[in-house]
């Protein structure tokens, strides 16, 4: 993980959607020029065209797009039937529109700034990526809400897992205000954890909604732990660790009432939320940005600030099984499928692995995204599909176990979260974004699309 006090310039940063097509060489477009991470370059391939090479239209066309994104989406609730009219699933209207909307996409894809905590060349990445047909429909668009109350606030560009389900009708997500639940069914969210009951100046870095109790860690190596299904739920909050570490990460664990947190000093933390209490706690030689346990608890992912992941062994103290190599850059996701038998990371370098188990020395599968890092991996419960979200515009739900079929779900704006419906028939993507319009959308399974 990288210094606090760069992501906090970073969480102050608004882009100005003027600025971002004022091109000029010397700079990165689309930033306003941030201080790189600790070791992090720019990556190669992202700098954009030169404005004196690009035909007057296109720049004249971006110039209007950025405009356009000035103003709030012309529709707060978008439905299926919108999207069949021209609208977007953000609301904004591209009606007869495709070609210039597929430009603009284009440009975001080349100007988005890609960090690299070890400087690596992209296209080598992209080289090792299997061929993947992503046109297949998995799921459906739904419905979609909009707006400030829908923002799912993200403090840290690397952190991103802020957004859980647990049912179809309760998506949880963390708001400036504090912890939301949103019911897409009957339109309807509502505050259900507010910052006045957490702890002095919480500043949440990681989120986890799970067996009716919301588990939040922050900027400052604290906890906070609230009930929120029982009235006047019992909360909890204290010190995980020194209070200049960060908490990047909570995962469930396999045992009931507890989770894994992964901490930017280096440690892994089995916290009993119940009690309120660290029950074991095992040390590595880099930041932990995020851990993942099977289904049986015999096997722990651990990745982090190394271009190496771990497989380990949480029954004995996170004993080292196996190394999982080939990431070019440090790795901030990861997750088992159901059956165990598959793990899946995400790293800056742009890619995904995928590695059995069994055989872990090298991936079975390499997917890569389009426009950044991928920053949120999940497995679905039935174990049919890999979920995989990019740090901006893209989502993909892939096919398991071939990995040659994907639905790629395309946004504009930043991810602050995606994920599955306990049941595996719904997906839930959140869009935070400084310029775009915040989004929090629902797509529904396909029953039996064709395989």
């Amino acid at each position: 993980m990288d210094e606090r006090t760069v992501a906090q310039q970073l969480q102050q940063l608004v882009i100005d959607p003027l600025e971002i097509f004022s091109v000029d060489n010397s700079r990165l477009v689309g930033t306003a020029s941030p201080t790189p991470m600790h070791g992090d370059t720019l990556a190669r391939g992202s700098e954009p065209r030169a404005t004196n090479t690009a035909p007057d239209a296109t720049w004249d066309f971006l110039a209007n797009a950025a405009q356009m994104f000035e103003q709030p989406a012309e529709l707060s609730e978008i439905t299926q039937t919108d999207v069949d009219r021209g609208f977007d699933m953000q609301g904004y209207w591209w009606g007869g529109r495709a070609m210039q909307r597929r430009m603009y996409m284009e440009y975001r894809r080349t100007s988005y700034p890609q960090y690299q905590g070890v400087s690596h060349d992209v296209r080598l990445v992209l080289q090792q990526a299997r061929a993947v047909d992503p046109t297949s429909q998995f799921y459906k668009f739904r419905y979609a809400a909009t707006g400030d109350q829908f923002r799912c606030k993200i403090n840290h560009f690397q952190l991103r897992d802020l957004v859980w389900a647990t049912s179809s009708y309760d998506v949880f997500y963390w708001h400036a205000d504090g912890v939301h639940v949103w019911n897409p069914w009957q339109r309807q969210q509502k505050c259900i954890v507010g910052r006045r009951e957490m702890p002095e100046s919480f500043r949440l870095s990681a989120l986890c909604v799970d067996g009716g109790t919301v588990v939040a860690g922050d900027y400052s190596g604290r906890y906070f732990v609230k009930s929120i299904w029982a009235e006047n739920g019992a909360s909890a909050s204290g010190p995980l660790g020194d209070t200049s570490d960060i908490v990047n990460h909570v995962s469930p664990s396999c045992k009931s009432g507890r989770v894994s947190v992964a901490m930017n000093s280096g440690h892994v933390s089995v916290f009993d939320v119940h009690r309120a209490t660290v029950i074991e706690r095992s040390a590595f030689d880099w930041a932990v940005n995020c851990t993942a346990e099977s289904t049986t608890g015999a096997l722990a992912c651990v990745v982090g600030d190394s271009t190496n992941g771990v497989l380990a062994d949480p029954r004995q103290g996170y004993r080292t099984v196996a190394q999982l190599q080939g990431h070019s850059d440090y790795a901030f996701a990861c997750a088992f499928s159901p059956d165990g038998n598959l793990v899946a990371t995400g790293s800056q370098d742009t890619s995904m692995r995928v590695y059995d188990v069994r055989w872990p020395r090298s991936a079975a599968s390499v997917l890569c995204g389009n426009i950044g890092a991928m920053r949120i991996v999940r497995f679905s419960a039935c174990g049919r599909f890999l979920l995989a979200a990019e740090a901006a515009d893209y989502v993909h739900v892939y096919e398991t176990p071939s990995f040659e079929r994907a639905q790629q779900i395309e946004f504009l704006g930043e991810v602050a979260g995606a994920t599955f419906s306990p049941d595996a028939n719904c997906v839930f993507v959140g869009i935070s974004d400084a310029v775009h319009s915040d989004t929090l959308a629902e797509f529904t399974r396909i029953e039996d699309p064709a395989r």
